[in-house]
């Protein structure tokens, strides 16, 4: 092989190399991003196909009255605050106190209020007030004030 040929064959390698170490960056960058996007995507429709069942459950639960004994709008986050309801409340099932704090049926695995919703949620359930509250018959410490 002639001195020209050589220097051609030497520039296809480092082409090849170069292009092989670019992909390879790709990957490195790529590969983990999308586990992460495909995990947080799965974890979110688990979350929200297992609030589904609860409310679809939530239907044939039973109710008693409760009472109100804490509401409020909680916020949290620092760059990018978070507002939310946060209504507790007490009922009782065959002579068994029970306190929760659930506002729907299904909000312990997948809940998302605007911070006008958190605020009308709590006008609507403000401290002290008597209101039905559904219950799991299966488990009654489990509750929810909207199925």
């Amino acid at each position: 092989m002639d001195e020209a040929t050589l220097q051609i064959v030497f520039a296809i390698v480092c082409i090849i190399g170069v292009i092989f170490t670019v992909v390879l960056s790709m990957l490195a960058f790529a590969v983990p991003f999308v586990g992460v996007f495909g995990g947080l995507v799965w974890l979110i429709k688990k979350q929200a196909k297992e609030a589904r069942a609860v409310r679809l459950a939530a239907r044939s639960w039973h109710s008693t009255m409760s009472k109100v004994i804490k509401s409020r709008v909680e916020v949290s986050g620092g760059e990018f605050t978070s507002i939310s309801p946060y209504v507790q409340y007490e009922y009782q099932v065959n002579n068994v106190s029970y306190s929760y704090d659930q506002i729907r049926a299904g909000d312990k695995f997948f809940a998302s209020h605007t911070t006008r919703q958190s605020y009308n949620m709590i006008d609507k359930y403000p401290l002290g007030m008597e209101v039905e509250v559904f219950y799991n018959p299966d488990d009654p410490a489990e509750a929810a004030l909207a199925r």
